[in-house]
């Protein structure tokens, strides 16, 4: 789909011309006698614009830097074996020339550029009107998501509204209240025009939609009442996230909602999504790699495990946000952990999987029917409500010939250690109670940095191609769901002042889950059950800033900013604008990032 990417390689942003190059224009030596116009200008052509368009979201929806764009810096996600990035989790030496800021401003404005030229062609499209319309409300939908990660992300940013086909010197920062009215202005027009489909949820949720459109409005009214300090706009949030919810309730079960199996990424609750496909995919390897992200290292491909990017993974705070009984918990981590025999603990060189160790298996879990009964279980993650010594000995007994050796993780405030084999053997020796808790689970250097620390996030697994590999998994990447417009619903209601329909709206995601409600809501209730009901898809990042706890929970939570959050942090809540796009932008200079940096 991104055959069209720069065609035309417009300087947007002054950035685009050193950062990214302009190494698809037109020659003008063009040998062929079909200008971009011409092609642009025919129903094809001017299809592939708005393709382009789409497939610029996955340069931020689905990329090896999406879990830092949206969750380093927060407070429920920790270093594992390998470091999140320190300028972004720690605010260590974090500037203006620092390279994850600067590629998310740049992917931001090449999808921008890219909406932009479906308006710069569409005069000369050959193609009906409601067509053509169509395609420019699609674009302008892209167009406002994209605008909407960088006021959230960055504040003030260049307000770029039309194409450009050749180089400009730049662009002046436009304030936050220009970008907001930018995104609003835009998205009403749209949902005016009524030309998107009303909904494409349950056709793979593709494809922009009347209702996606709501909901990005209502987020974007939801950050602009907080940053803009309007509280009119906490109605409008509110008034635009029921109508997408539309009176409907969560009636789809959390596990089959997120299955393994695909099943559940055509449903109803998945506004809007970046599509993927095994089948209709020529190169195989093309997925996402979603499936190794938020889990540690559990083996190799030889010991088979699955590839787990070693990072992001969950902090005890974060684990603890769910209550016990809450079915999201199984859902979003897998707690058994099959192998292909039992173990032998006696055996000296029981050292790793796949050596006189059984062989892990850890798609296994899906082939049994999402479960491990009647299956040698190699590793065990109780939660932390289900973790004393009577309740590990009932587990056993549940499958006693399969679960007799197994090694017993905890996820509590204190854990068991097996890397290498032989201190959990010792440890083992030492109980008295079977089971070992004696490591403080957040200790990065004694617990977290080993291999099956915690257990692996299986919430974006892929079971029909079951492979270890990075970058295979085809489920869809879900950008807009259902449930995060119920906690746009309950934000906006409580800080408009209507606090009984903010409980209303939170208890929806509370009573799928299995919990009781709750009554007289905070704003720490909703994000607490954000982290339960988002844990890995959501924008936590965004969302602690938006809401001014981004300080807070650091201070509280982000082991590396425990107790100094407030002075490592200062006034840096937002990103720097980007050395290289001040450098190569006529229109500013570094006065643009005087507030922190």
């Amino acid at each position: 789909m991104k055959l069209y990417k720069n065609i035309m390689c417009a300087t947007a942003i002054g950035l685009a011309m050193t950062a990214t190059g302009c190494s698809d224009f037109l020659d003008s030596d063009n040998k062929s006698s079909v200008t971009d116009t011409d092609y642009f200008s025919t129903e094809s052509g001017f299809k592939s614009l708005v393709y382009d368009s789409y497939a610029q979201l996955t340069d931020i929806f689905s990329t090896g830097d999406t879990p830092e764009f949206f969750n380093a810096g927060t407070d429920l996600y920790q270093d594992s074996r390998r470091d999140i990035d320190p300028g972004l989790h720690r605010w260590q030496n974090f500037n203006p020339q620092h390279a994850t800021v600067l590629k998310f401003y740049t992917q931001c404005y090449d999808g921008i550029r890219s909406t932009l030229q479906i308006q710069h062609y569409a005069p000369s499209a050959k193609v009906s009107a409601d067509v053509k319309q169509k395609a420019i409300d699609e674009g302008r939908f892209i167009n406002s998501m994209f605008y909407y990660l960088l006021v959230n992300n960055y504040g003030g940013v260049p307000l770029v509204t039309e194409y450009a086909s050749t180089a400009v010197k730049g662009y002046p920062v436009s304030p936050a209240k220009d970008i907001y009215a930018h995104i609003i202005d835009q998205l009403t027009e749209v949902i005016a025009n009524n030309k998107l489909v009303p909904s494409s949820a349950i056709q793979g949720g593709g494809e922009a939609s009347i209702e996606s459109a709501k909901a990005l409005l209502a987020k974007t009214y939801l950050s602009a009442a907080w940053d803009l300090n309007r509280p009119d706009y906490f109605t409008e949030a509110a008034r635009l996230a029921d109508e997408v919810i539309a009176g409907r309730t969560l009636t789809a079960d959390f596990a089959d909602l997120w299955a393994a199996d695909y099943s559940g990424d055509d449903n109803a609750e998945f506004l809007f999504d970046i599509e993927y496909s095994y089948e209709a995919t020529h190169d195989k390897s093309k997925g996402n790699a979603w499936q190794s992200y938020f889990s540690g290292y559990y083996g190799g491909q030889e010991e088979g495990m699955k590839n787990g990017s070693s990072d992001f993974t969950p902090n005890l705070h974060a684990l603890k946000c769910f209550e016990p009984g809450d079915k999201r918990y199984s859902v979003t981590f897998l707690q058994e952990l099959l192998v292909e025999d039992t173990w032998d603990p006696t055996d000296p060189d029981a050292e790793k999987f796949g050596v006189s160790a059984p062989k892990g298996d850890y798609f296994g879990w899906y082939k049994n029917g999402n479960k491990a009964q009647g299956k040698p279980v190699g590793v065990y993650y109780p939660a932390h409500w289900e973790s004393t010594p009577q309740q590990i000995a009932a587990w056993r007994a549940q499958d006693p010939v399969n679960r007799a050796m197994t090694f017993v993780i905890p996820m509590d405030e204190k854990t068991a250690v097996i890397e290498p084999w032989k201190i959990y053997y010792a440890d083992m020796e030492e109980s008295t109670t079977g089971v070992v808790a004696k490591y403080d689970f957040d200790n990065h250097d004694v617990v977290q940095s080993k291999a099956w620390a915690v257990h692996p996030c299986r919430k974006f697994d892929d079971s029909n191609t079951a492979m270890y590999k990075s970058g295979v998994s085809f489920r869809d990447v879900h950008v807009i769901t259902l449930p995060e417009v119920f906690l746009v619903a309950s934000e906006a209601y409580l800080k408009g002042g209507q606090p009984g329909k903010a409980d209303d709206r939170l208890n929806a995601l509370r009573r799928r889950a299995g919990l009781s409600d709750k009554s007289n809501i905070t704003i720490d209730d909703i994000l607490k059950e954000g982290a339960c009901e988002m844990f890995g898809n959501g924008f936590r990042r965004m969302d602690l800033r938006r809401t001014q706890k981004l300080i807070e929970y650091n201070n509280l939570y982000n082991p590396h900013l425990k107790g100094s959050a407030a002075e490592v942090i200062g006034a840096k809540t937002l990103w720097p604008i980007p050395q290289a796009a001040i450098d190569a932008n006529d229109m500013i200079d570094n006065s643009v990032n005087s507030w922190g940096y």
